[in-house]
């Protein structure tokens, strides 16, 4: 048992949230605890999975003999890497940073094949440009309504990626204190006290 003297100060009362804002803030711990929840199952079951595919016999005879045809690649190539070394120099960081996820060799060889390649397909794009272009004029009312699609489907799936980033961020340590330190700034104005919160008052000489 315990008193609620009616002479306490308005201050000292107790708040909490009012509804809206209560089931708000219910509904959000519950998609985040799902959000992270399914992130953390996804990601545990596709390390599970590439464990087992590039630790098995199969992966690993693949692997060597991959590392194989790059030495023998570069070895071939190297005379003249160094003369084609002004024009990839620029690349070069972005090769680094690939370099632990795509072989060194065949990174080299795209990025080689890549300037050619896109010059000879502009070259036919612009001597075809009548052909292509009337097609795509006739066949529009097919291409026209599966961008529209494709677009809006991009959008979404950008809205969910985003919106899963947000929650991923805002559960961890760094990103939950921003997050707190906002929701102090806000709630400890007086319009934010009048909006958010409600006083928990009891009748004067109550007991419970």
């Amino acid at each position: 048992f315990f008193r609620v003297s009616s002479s306490a100060p308005l201050a000292a009362m107790p708040r909490t949230l009012r509804l809206p804002f209560r089931l708000v803030a219910s509904a959000g711990e519950f998609t985040a605890g799902a959000v992270n929840s399914l992130v953390d199952t996804s990601y545990a079951y596709g390390k599970k999975t590439s464990s087992f595919i590039f630790e098995n016999k199969i992966s690993k005879s693949i692997s060597k003999s991959i590392s194989a045809i790059e030495n023998e690649f570069a070895a071939k190539t190297k005379p003249y890497t160094a003369k084609a070394k002004p024009y990839i120099q620029p690349v070069v960081p972005y090769i680094e940073k690939a370099r632990p996820y795509v072989p060194y060799g065949f990174l080299a060889a795209m990025i080689a094949m890549a300037i050619p390649v896109m010059m000879v397909l502009a070259f036919f794009a612009f001597i075809t440009a009548p052909v292509w272009m009337f097609f795509g004029f006739v066949t529009s009312f097919i291409w026209v309504p599966l961008v529209f699609v494709g677009t809006i489907f991009a959008g979404f799936l950008f809205s969910v990626f985003v919106f899963v980033s947000t929650i991923r961020y805002c559960s961890q340590p760094k990103g939950r204190a921003v997050l707190l330190k906002y929701w102090k700034k806000i709630s400890s104005t007086p319009m934010g006290q009048m909006l958010f919160f409600c006083e928990t008052t009891a009748p004067s000489s109550s007991k419970m």
